[in-house]
């Protein structure tokens, strides 16, 4: 499976995410609509003498949402504020998003809040959290026929 598979079925299982759209590098027309998208940075941040490694996978939660009115736009931060504070309640109960063979989640975190980035005219704006996947990554283990 790969890490943005991974980090959208993940993030599906969280409440207010429900039965919206939660695309992998596309927002559509509507609103809500919410993506995952990969941000640089990801690698290596530690080398442990068993071959092991830490690792991190930085993503974004973009989404779109109406601004039409004061409340609706206090809804919109209150989303990333809850929605920051169920990914710092998901690494403190231990539950991460199912990975490959060989690596397992250790952190699920907001890195940057929820702002917003642009607003257009048509009563829409463009939201986005930055996080970070952060894993342990077992060593490569050479088989014979290499």
């Amino acid at each position: 499976m790969s890490l943005i598979s991974a980090v959208q079925t993940y993030l599906k299982s969280y409440t207010d995410l429900t039965g919206k759209p939660v695309w992998v590098n596309y927002l559509g027309e509507s609103a809500p609509e919410f993506s995952v998208v990969p941000l640089p940075g990801a690698g290596i941040v530690a080398h442990y003498i068993s071959g092991a490694t830490r690792r991190v996978y930085p993503f974004a939660l973009q989404s779109k949402q109406t601004t039409h009115a004061e409340a609706e736009r206090l809804d919109n931060s209150e989303f990333f504020e809850e929605f920051a504070a169920w990914l710092e309640q998901q690494t403190e109960a231990g539950t991460f998003p199912t990975m490959s063979a060989g690596q397992a989640a250790t952190a699920i975190e907001v890195t940057g809040g929820g702002v917003m980035y642009e607003q257009g005219q048509s009563g829409t704006a463009f939201y986005q959290i930055e996080c970070r996947l952060v894993y342990e990554q077992a060593p490569v283990v050479a088989s014979e026929d290499d």
